[in-house]
């Protein structure tokens, strides 16, 4: 066997366990739930520097910290994203990610997000962090509720992260998403806080 066959099987191998891992996630019986997202969704209000202040427990995040995500609203109508995150132990930055995060014709709250990456289509879909995500709640000026579910037959996997305009999530936007949390029946104690100290220089 040829060592560029190899190489692909190893990469295969690679990615496939990465979604593994990716979809082990908080399991849970049953399909996805259907929980609504925002009505009226304003992309444009969106766009801009968001941060990650909580998230759901998530394996591939386990060593991250100041997480930021960049929002930018193309002629076209799709997000392009920008993901940076840095050690949440020594402060070097780790992960920068670019990619796109289509809105969904029947409900803008709805979005496919995909890596850009010269690898085959079959591969980029299996990568962590691609997949379908819901904005469950959102002002737009200070807080965001982002939620992806896969469905695994009988089973499904499920992750939350609560995004802010600044480092620190104010109280009184806190108290409104664990008030749409509690809607949801939603557990908020699924969440941890995402360090922001000490941060880089994206």
């Amino acid at each position: 066997m040829c060592v560029s066959v190899v190489r692909i099987l190893v990469t295969v191998a690679v990615i496939a366990s990465c979604a593994v891992i990716v979809r082990s996630q908080r399991p849970g019986f049953g399909t996805c739930p259907d929980y609504p997202s925002v009505e009226n969704f304003d992309i444009r209000k969106f766009q801009g520097e968001w941060f990650e202040v909580e998230r759901s427990f998530y394996i591939l995040e386990l060593v991250t910290g100041c997480t930021t995500l960049n929002f930018t609203v193309r002629p076209d109508n799709v997000f392009k994203v920008a993901i940076k995150t840095a050690n949440k132990w020594n402060g070097n930055i780790m992960i920068g990610l670019l990619g796109t995060a289509t809105p969904q014709r029947w409900n803008r709250a709805e979005l496919v997000f995909k890596i850009d990456s010269n690898l085959p289509p079959m591969l980029v879909r299996a990568m962590p962090g691609v997949g379908n995500y819901k904005v469950l709640g959102t002002d737009y000026t200070s807080f965001a509720l982002l939620y992806s579910c896969s469905d695994m037959g009988i089973l499904h996997a499920d992750l939350l992260w609560v995004l802010a305009r600044q480092k620190e999530l104010p109280v009184t936007s806190r108290v409104q998403v664990y008030d749409i949390l509690s809607t949801l029946n939603i557990d908020p104690g699924r969440l941890t806080l995402t360090k922001h100290n000490k941060c880089p220089q994206f």
